[in-house]
């Protein structure tokens, strides 16, 4: 038995199949309604793939199926940054692929998008403040991590 709100009987009450989804323990789930698929585990003991609900199968799952689960995850697809001289003024952030202001007319990167400049040794040749941050923090000398800081509380890129 699935308890759904008026809201969410009203959606699907015109509708005339609904899209379910069932978990291994017969848990149900109505993708009509927006709500999030359940996630698929795969076991590494018996080498195959499970369907389950987060709240209660995943514990159970691991008692009553024996299995040793692990979430399956997704193919991240690599985006293809923009070279930086592409176009006049643009260039790209290799990481996340957000769109960066260049230097001057030349349109080349700035310095605090060069990962050099922060004293890292990375294959990427564009970053951006933001994935600096996140990714390259705790290898910047303490000089640059001051510096990082400046320039993020000023609102650069």
């Amino acid at each position: 038995m699935v308890k759904i709100s008026w809201e969410e009987y009203q959606r699907i009450r015109d509708l005339k199949e609904l899209d379910i989804e069932v978990c291994e323990f017969g848990c149900v789930n109505i993708l009509n309604l927006g709500w999030p698929a359940f996630k698929q585990v795969g076991c590494q003991k018996h080498q195959r793939k499970h369907v389950l609900c987060p709240q209660l199968c995943y514990k159970a799952a691991k008692n009553i199926l024996d299995c040793e689960l692990y979430q399956l995850s997704r193919k991240k697809q690599l985006k293809k940054p923009v070279k930086p001289n592409l176009t006049y003024d643009k260039c790209a952030c290799y990481l996340c692929g957000k769109e960066l202001k260049g230097a001057g007319k030349t349109g080349k990167i700035k310095n605090r998008n060069n990962p050099g400049f922060w004293g890292l040794k990375v294959a990427y040749k564009i970053l951006c403040l933001e994935c600096v941050g996140r990714k390259f923090y705790e290898k910047m000398r303490a000089g640059k991590r001051k510096t990082w800081k400046k320039y993020v509380r000023r609102g650069y890129e």
